[in-house]
């Protein structure tokens, strides 16, 4: 359990951010790890225990499921004011029979103060040492009685804001532009290699796509780029650059380009959230409560943000005609004896791929509570949900426009309403009023702002969710047994969850060939649920121990889109004495789809792949997306552990629990290699059509699945210690006042494993790295630590933290000199493949200004990163924001007061 007095320690204001930092939770969902997402929910934040994704981790509020903020089915947190939840309670492991589906590696049920009185609030302001990252927080709760005391209330709601932290420039250890650049001379064979591994670490990476405009492809003007005129100068290649194979990173090369490498992008997304939660309980008889609660919020993200369109391996044509060419670039082309220029460019003047995100969420609850004979007690309640989600990328580009654009000619004469010699695009010719705007890409700067108006458009998407939940409870005891009261609960729950969301005409129709939102046809799923748990004292203060308990809880879960799973989980507990206790448990749990990975809604590309049962390669219609006939995931977790409360250390606690958890037909997406041999293999037939094709050939692959799949096996195992220590100075020394409280935290992954269908396996446990795009990164370090330590009197408190990631890979598919049966020659090797291991400090205080324990007003503030520590310099320039700080020494300060 994690209450309110860690957050205010260390001065968080997010209960997300709270948990994230324990080492149990990978914090998959942020600020820090949205550079590149072109999410449904940019500023959302999620929960993920033990590294097996947050969509395998069940988030409650005061033990009711609510309703999704994006496709993936995940909870935002941003949903409910922070300033209202009392206390985290934090289940490891499956619990999907005790709490319900999505259980697999825990259970999060956050529980809100509806029981406040009086009036508490909280402002905040923070910045970071380069003066972005700024945030800005305001919290407020309200509550008290009426109709005399039988009825309380309670409001409470906030205000976020948290400033984006600037483009990969904007830091020393970003600007390095630090990268690995495939080795373009690399081979198996010593004789013909270099002598380098196949992909090289470096700083100073940099591309060979400019602003300018280069001919970078085989081709008699190759090495050339444009000037700011117009005219063709010399390019300068970089190093680990293959004119022969040509590719868009090197190392070094023309000064020009050096700052336009990952410009763009901010290092943290901006975000913004307001939430506002009420609640009120009524008494309407001594045994009968009535609950009602209403609750809003509204989350922003973005703009993220990465370089503008770009244009590489000469995608862009220059014909020989173009209206734009220079006397002196016609005569080269002329002399080269070329009709056409290949250019690649990157188009600042396009502007970056902007996006962003809105989320609206609304929830209203009512149920009753009461008590019925003896200690048996009731509840009951309907709960709805809805969100309201946009997302956009406000430059897309058109990619026809764009290439009409860059075909520019002089008008012939004749044309209606156009001047002859006017420039014009060549596609206006054959139809004068189709408005296209002619771009000039040969030098810096030179796509006119109508240009880039007449290729851009917004390309959006909008996902609407709908849950209604009925349930209801009891709890209460069977008999009194012999070891006391053997108690039981059971209950059942009916609920519809709707989602469904449109796209933009752009997209629906394909103009777009980097990004296309995706439309979600309405899609309910209806799900029923019967549970029953029961715990059974077996004995109590005997000569085996202080007490022995079991306890068992089973659940009957039917969807209707997904099937149906009993999952049941049985667990004991032994108080050996008042120092020692041990636990265990084993569980059977499930997942169902999200409406992402169900959604019908498929893409169709052909590729040209190897079959491996007649060793005959041919084009094969490969389908990408959803899948409608997705079935529950399954998974099975043994957990066990100890608690020690020594009598003679008292104050000290401490707890280790070790884990084992499989997750069986896990959802992923196969590549399409991969959904060739499992169509060979026979194992899912469905991810295939066989039959005769056009010449006749029988047998043959028609069609391949490469849509979401129950293929993927899940594997971790590990363990967690939680240690505090409380000393109260006085008893050490008369002279002395205060307490000292002191936390200790870690986490030990001994396996983090996925297994594909056909033997691939790939160990993630000891994985900090960032393999490429941040959404690419799925791994843990191999153990994380957590240390809090708090001096406090009466009036104030100081806080140090620290926390550490030791050293890891770089990437689990690479092999580096630092591991065992490196070879430069094996196609998978790298300069290097460690990350180095960072501890960050952080230091806070809170002095009480006046009042007393009910009533007080206290400043706060606080450092984080004080060292001001960069993250590894081994990585990649846009780091690894999940681990690694990317912000530096920051500041904040603030005010708390309760009346």
């Amino acid at each position: 359990m994690i209450d309110q007095q860690r957050s205010q320690n260390l001065n968080i204001t997010s209960v997300g951010d709270a948990l994230n930092q324990l080492p149990s939770f990978r914090p998959i969902t942020g600020p820090a790890t949205q550079q590149f997402r072109s999410s449904a929910n940019i500023a959302g934040r999620s929960l993920d225990l033990r590294g097996l994704g947050s969509i395998r981790t069940l988030t409650l509020i005061d033990g009711r499921r609510h309703v999704a903020s994006s496709d993936d089915g995940n909870f935002d947190l941003n949903s409910i004011p922070s300033i209202m939840i009392q206390r985290s309670e934090v289940v490891t492991g499956g619990a999907s029979a005790a709490y319900g589906a999505g259980a697999v590696s825990g259970v999060v049920n956050l529980i809100t103060d509806t029981r406040f009185s009086g009036v508490k609030g909280e402002a905040s302001y923070g910045v970071s040492d380069k003066g972005d990252a700024r945030n800005k927080y305001i919290a407020f709760q309200i509550g008290g009685g009426f109709a005399g005391e039988r009825g309380h209330i309670v409001l409470g709601g906030e205000y976020s804001k948290e400033g984006p932290v600037g483009d990969f420039n904007s830091r020393d250890w970003s600007r390095r532009h630090r990268d690995f650049v495939p080795n373009p001379f690399f081979s198996t064979n010593p004789a013909l290699s270099n002598g380098l591994p196949a992909n090289v670490g470096s700083n100073n990476v940099t591309t060979s796509l400019t602003p300018a405009g280069t001919i970078t492809v085989v081709h008699p003007l190759q090495g050339m780029q444009f000037d700011s005129n117009g005219n063709l100068v010399p390019f300068q290649f970089g190093y680990l650059y293959n004119r022969a194979r040509p590719s868009a990173l090197m190392i070094g090369g023309d000064p020009s380009i050096t700052d336009y490498y990952g410009a763009v992008g901010p290092l943290v997304v901006g975000t913004k959230h307001i939430s506002l939660l009420s609640h009120a309980d009524y008494e309407l008889t001594e045994s009968l409560t009535l609950s009602a609660e209403l609750g809003y919020s509204k989350v922003d993200g973005g703009p993220t943000g990465a370089n503008p369109r770009s244009d590489p391996n000469g995608a862009l044509r220059i014909n020989r005609d173009n209206a734009y060419l220079t006397p002196g670039t016609a005569a080269m082309m002329d002399a080269a004896r070329v009709s056409f220029i290949p250019v690649s460019r990157i188009n600042f003047e396009l502007g970056p791929n902007v996006y962003s995100s809105t989320n609206e969420t609304w929830h209203a609850f009512a149920g009753l509570k009461g008590e019925v004979f003896g200690d048996w007690k009731w509840d009951g309640y309907y709960q709805f949900g809805r969100t309201n989600g946009r997302q956009s990328n406000a430059n897309s580009r058109l990619e026809q426009r764009w290439k009409d654009s860059i075909d520019a000619v002089f008008a012939p004469a004749g044309l209606p309403g156009i001047a002859a010699g006017t420039i014009i695009c060549r596609t206006t010719i054959a139809n004068p009023t189709n408005g296209c705007v002619p771009a000039n890409i040969m030098g810096p700067g030179k796509v006119s702002a109508a240009a880039a108006a007449w290729a851009n458009t917004i390309a959006f998407s909008t996902r609407h969710f709908t849950d209604h939940t009925f349930a209801a409870n009891f709890r209460g005891t069977l008999i009194e047994g012999w070891a006391g009261p053997i108690s039981a609960a059971f209950g059942a729950e009916y609920r519809t969850s709707n989602s469904k969301g449109d796209n933009d005409p752009n997209s629906k129709a394909g103009l777009f060939s980097q990004i296309a939102w995706t439309f979600l046809p309405s899609t309910t799923q209806k799900v029923t649920e019967f549970y029953g748990e029961l715990n059974l004292p077996v004995f109590k203060d005997w000569a085996l121990g202080k007490s022995f308990e079991l306890d068992a809880a089973v659940r009957q879960t039917h969807y209707s889109l997904s099937g149906s799973a009993t999952t049941w989980k049985a667990g004991a507990v032994y108080q050996l004495n008042d120092d020692y206790m041990l636990r265990v448990t084993r569980s059977h749990d499930i997942r169902a789809p999200s409406p992402l990975e169900l959604n019908p809604n498929r893409t169709t590309t052909t590729f040209s792949l190897a079959d491996p049962k007649y060793g005959v390669q041919y084009l094969m219609p490969t389908f990408s997306g959803g899948n409608r006939n997705l079935k529950l995931e399954t998974a099975d977790t043994f957990t066990a552990g100890i608690a020690i409360k020594p009598h003679w250390f008292p104050k000290f606690a401490l707890s280790v629990d070790f884990y084992d958890i499989t997750v069986d037909g896990a959802i992923d997406i196969p590549s399409a290699n991969l959904a060739v041999n499992i169509c060979r293999s026979g194992s899912n037939p469905a991810i295939c059509t066989l039959g005769t094709d056009g010449n006749g050939n029988p047998d043959r692959i028609l069609a391949l699945f490469a849509t979401y799949q129950n293929i993927n096996r899940l594997r971790t195992r590990g363990w967690e210690f939680v240690a505090k220590y409380s000393i109260d100075l006085a008893d050490v020394s008369g002279f002395l006042g205060g307490n000292i409280d002191i936390a200790l935290n870690g986490s030990l992954v001994n396996k983090l494993t996925t297994e594909l269908p056909d033997g691939t396996k790939k160990e993630l446990s000891n994985f900090t790295g960032n393999s490429g795009g941040v959404t690419n990164i799925v791994g843990v370090p191999r153990w994380r630590g957590d240390a809090v330590i708090t001096y406090s009197q009466p009036t104030f408190s100081i806080t140090a933290h620290a926390s550490h990631i030791p050293k890891g890979l770089q990437n689990p598919d690479w092999i580096g000199p630092e591991q065992d049966g490196y070879s430069p020659y094996l196609p998978n090797s790298v300069t290097y493949n460690h990350v180095s291991s960072r501890t960050y400090f952080d230091l806070s205080g809170r002095v009480k200004l006046f009042g007393d324990e009910g009533r007080n007003i206290e400043m706060f503030g606080g450092v984080t990163n004080v060292f001001d520590t960069d993250p590894p310099p081994e990585l990649r320039l846009n780091g690894n924001g999940l681990y690694f700080n990317p912000i530096g020494r920051a500041y904040k300060i603030g005010l708390r007061a309760r009346m």
